[in-house]
């Protein structure tokens, strides 16, 4: 039989100086059919040799008409001959069902990138195994051509490394084309604190715009440690309007215990007011317009608010939502604040975290002491 398939050519008993078997199979990694030969020479009797290969012949049409291709394994996704866009596709479906929320959302970003890359390479219906690493340098080069950062740079990288891992593992790779490459050093965080009288104008220019809901974000974040992801996440079920408290659950927590949080007067007159006791407790806090709702909210609908208020104001760019528990972090030592309490109410992960705020807190005690003239 010589009529071509798209997948592989059926096997054959070859008899020349030999009997042997051959059969062809997409091989994966460039998309072109590639010879299998399995020889029968370890059976001495020429008769037994033809009679062997037949019988194998038969099993292994057998296999090939059911899927089966030896270069990539029986998986169904290697039978089907998925596209490079439609296997990164899957991947992230299959993660989805294991991540917290947010941690989707950022898996889906990374995805689209992905895929309007591919589609602009025009390579989008490649199989995975032509992706090579010169692509995989490509990617990453244009990934970081635009400006980002080390963090976001690492973290796309993470995401290409263990989808190319994935594959691996469902044999539609023979490597991972990005396990050689390494992240970027990241740059020491700059601590940029907000001072006092920049906290005023700011919390001046949401009250006169009616923006209470606003207003009790930033305060969770610089009274109470409370990071932007986690506020955003946070539902009504988590207050307890009662002992006017503030349980951050375990799956919102970035560290992943909970805590604790007593809240003043301040933010509790605001749950207060919009009697949002009475609300579907599963509402998350700061939905849409940031008022309760069942959308989850994300940082960018926060900080885009934020960098319209900085540009009106004309304040720093290096002033962000962050700076904000930073500047809460800071002060609280200098109040003399112990660090274990600040440690346990930031949810950081140990004391080091905490203590790299102290040298901020002793650089303006210096400061402040310091009376000399010139």
């Amino acid at each position: 039989m010589n009529t071509p398939f798209l997948d592989f050519k059926p096997a054959e008993v070859k008899r020349n100086k030999e009997v042997y078997v051959a059969f062809y199979v997409l091989d994966p990694t460039n998309e072109k059919l590639k010879r299998i030969r399995i020889r029968c020479n370890r059976i001495k009797n020429r008769r037994e040799q033809y009679i062997y290969a037949s019988r194998l012949c038969f099993e292994i049409n057998k296999k090939l008409y059911e899927g089966w291709n030896p270069l990539t394994g029986e998986n169904p996704a290697a039978k089907k001959k998925v596209s490079l866009t439609e296997s990164a596709i899957r991947y992230v479906r299959a993660k989805e069902k294991v991540l917290r929320k947010d941690s989707a959302r950022s898996y889906r970003t990374k995805l689209t990138f992905f895929v309007k890359w591919c589609e602009k390479e025009k390579i989008a219906n490649w199989l995975c195994g032509r992706f090579s690493t010169e692509y995989a340098a490509k990617l990453l080069d244009d990934y970081g051509s635009n400006e980002r950062s080390a963090y976001s740079y690492n973290s796309m990288l993470q995401f290409l490394k263990g989808m190319f891992k994935w594959f691996l593992s469902e044999g539609l790779v023979k490597n991972n084309p990005f396990e050689l490459f390494k992240g970027k050093r990241k740059e020491d965080k700059r601590r940029v604190t907000i001072p006092k009288q920049d906290r005023i104008r700011i919390l001046n220019y949401f009250h006169k715009r009616g923006m209470t809901e606003y207003v009790a974000a930033i305060r969770l974040c610089f009274k109470y440690l409370i990071r932007p992801k986690e506020i955003l996440m946070l539902q009504i079920k988590d207050l307890n309007f009662d002992n006017n408290m503030l349980r951050i659950p375990p799956n919102v927590s970035k560290n992943h215990k909970e805590r604790i949080i007593a809240l003043g007067y301040d933010v509790m007159k605001y749950f207060q007011t919009l009697q949002m006791y009475e609300y579907p407790q599963d509402l998350y806090i700061f939905s849409t317009n940031f008022k309760p709702g069942e959308r989850l909210y994300t940082t960018k609908n926060l900080f885009s608010v934020w960098q319209k208020m900085r540009e009106r104001l004309s304040m720093p760019e290096t002033y962000h939502f962050y700076s904000l528990k930073d500047t809460g972090i800071t002060e609280m030592l200098e109040s003399g604040m112990p660090s274990k309490y600040v440690k346990d109410l930031a949810g950081h992960q140990s004391l080091a975290m905490t203590e790299r705020y102290l040298h901020i807190s002793d650089a303006k005690r210096i400061l402040q002491a310091t009376k000399i003239k010139f």
